[in-house]
C-alpha cells in the first residue's frame, strides 16, 4: 500500500498506539476522582499539557485539550466575535480558509471581509493589511492551508498587525502546519493557535488550542479543563497525543528530507502532459495540488485505489459537497483544469521509491482516462 492522503489523516505511530492502549488498559481512571489512582491520571495529563507548551514555546500562555481542529477553530472564533454584531465592526479573513472557520464567520451577524488569494494561492501582505481597519475585532488565518499547502509567514505578520491594531484577535489555524514546520507560539503573537493530533501520527479526536489569554468557553458542565471545556477528559487520546509530541521532539523537523521527496515528486509529475501544478512557494513540502486537463480527479482516484495507491480529490472535510471546490474557484482554474485536480499528500514517512511508483501508476491512469476523453 502507498498512502499519499496524510492531510485527511496520518498513520498513528507504535509509540502512540501503545500510549493509548496504556491508557484504555491501566490508566483508566477518571482524573477529577479523588483517590490516589485519579490523582496518578491527573498527575500524567499535566504532565503532557506542560511537555506540549514546551514544545510550541508556549511561555505567555495555556495549552487546552479539545477534540481537534475544528472544535479549536470554532471555540476561538465564536469567544472573539459573539455579542460584536453592533455597530460597524467588521472580521477579516481568506477565501480559502477551511470550513471550521468559514463557516462560524458566514453565520455571524457581522460584516465579514474575505481577503482573496491571488492567482499562486497567496495573500499578498499588503492586500491583507488594507482589509483590516481601525473596526476589525478579529483576523482568522491558516498557517498553512490544507488543500494547496500555501504558507502564511504568520511569525512575520502577527508581530506588525499587532502593532498597528493593538485590540485586534488573531487566530492562526495550525492544524496543517505542527509537524511540518518550526512553531513558537510567543514569537507568533497571536491570541490563540489550534492543531489536531491525528495529523501528525497521533490519534483521532483529540487536539488543542494554545491561548494567550483565556476566552469564554465553548461547552459547559462540570468545570474540566480549569474551566475552560467541561466533559470527562479523554485520557487515551490525550495520552496518545502526549507520544506524538514525543516522536516530533525526537525526529525533528526533517524540513530537508521532506523538501527532497517534494522536488522529486515535482519532476516526476512535470512529465505528464499539460499538467498544471497549483501548489506554488512559499509552501508546505508534503503537499503537492495538482490539475490534469481531460481527466475527473474522483476517476483517477479509484484508478489508484485498485493499486493500493490512495490520494485525495479535495479536503477530508469538505469531500461531501456539491457544486465548484471554492479553493480551486479562487486559482482561477477553469471546469476542465477544476474537475481533473487532485491532492498528494506525504507524511515523514513517505519513500522516494513509493513516490516513483505513484507517478507512473498515476500517468498510465491519466493516459487511460484521456483515451476515453478525447475520443
Amino acid at each position: 500500500m502507498i498512502y499519499l492522503d496524510n492531510c485527511a489523516t496520518t498513520k498513528p505511530k507504535d509509540s502512540v498506539v501503545r500510549a493509548v492502549s496504556r491508557a484504555l488498559a491501566e490508566d483508566f481512571s477518571n482524573p477529577s476522582s479523588l483517590h490516589s489512582f485519579g490523582f496518578r491520571v491527573d498527575r500524567e495529563k499535566e504532565a503532557i499539557r506542560k511537555q506540549i507548551c514546551a514544545y510550541f514555546g508556549c511561555r505567555e500562555g495555556k495549552l487546552y485539550f479539545t477534540s481537534g481542529g475544528t472544535e479549536s477553530n470554532n471555540t476561538a472564533l465564536d469567544a472573539y466575535v459573539s455579542g460584536a454584531s453592533l455597530g460597524d465592526k467588521n472580521v477579516v479573513t481568506t477565501n480559502i480558509e477551511h470550513p471550521s472557520v468559514l463557516n462560524v464567520l458566514r453565520n455571524k451577524e457581522i460584516e465579514l471581509r474575505e481577503v482573496a488569494v491571488d492567482a499562486s494561492g497567496h495573500i499578498p501582505f499588503e492586500v491583507l493589511d488594507r482589509a483590516i481597519d481601525e473596526n476589525t475585532i478579529a483576523l482568522s488565518l491558516f498557517h498553512v492551508n490544507n488543500e494547496l499547502g500555501s504558507i502564511n509567514p504568520v511569525e512575520e505578520w502577527v508581530p506588525r498587525l499587532k502593532a498597528a491594531h493593538p485590540a485586534l484577535k488573531v487566530h492562526i489555524d495550525g492544524v496543517q502546519a505542527v509537524g511540518k514546520l518550526a512553531i513558537d507560539f510567543d514569537a507568533i503573537g497571536c491570541d490563540s493557535y489550534s492543531f489536531s493530533g491525528h495529523k501528525f501520527h497521533g490519534p483521532k479526536g483529540i487536539g488543542g488550542i494554545l491561548l494567550r489569554r483565556d476566552i469564554a468557553p465553548l461547552i459547559r458542565g462540570g468545570g474540566q479543563e480549569m474551566g475552560f471545556r467541561s466533559g470527562t477528559e479523554n485520557i487515551p487520546g490525550i495520552y496518545g497525543l502526549g507520544a506524538a509530541f514525543r516522536a516530533l521532539e525526537e525526529e525533528g523537523i526533517r524540513k530537508e528530507e521532506a523538501e527532497a521527496r517534494v522536488r522529486l515528486l515535482r519532476s516526476l509529475l512535470e512529465e505528464i502532459p499539460e499538467i498544471r501544478i497549483n501548489t506554488t512557494e512559499p509552501a508546505s513540502p508534503y503537499i503537492l495540488n495538482v490539475s490534469i486537463p481531460d481527466t475527473r480527479g474522483e476517476v483517477l482516484l479509484h484508478i489508484l485505489e485498485g493499486r493500493e495507491i490512495y490520494i485525495s480529490t479535495s479536503s477530508a472535510c469538505s469531500s461531501h459537497r456539491t457544486g465548484k471546490n471554492p479553493v480551486l474557484t479562487a486559482l482561477g482554474l477553469t471546469d476542465r483544469e477544476a474537475e481533473g485536480t487532485i491532492r498528494i499528500c506525504m507524511s515523514r514517512e513517505t519513500t522516494e521509491e513509493e513516490l516513483r511508483i505513484f507517478a507512473a501508476a498515476l500517468a498510465e491512469a491519466v493516459d487511460e482516462v484521456r483515451s476515453i476523453v478525447r475520443r
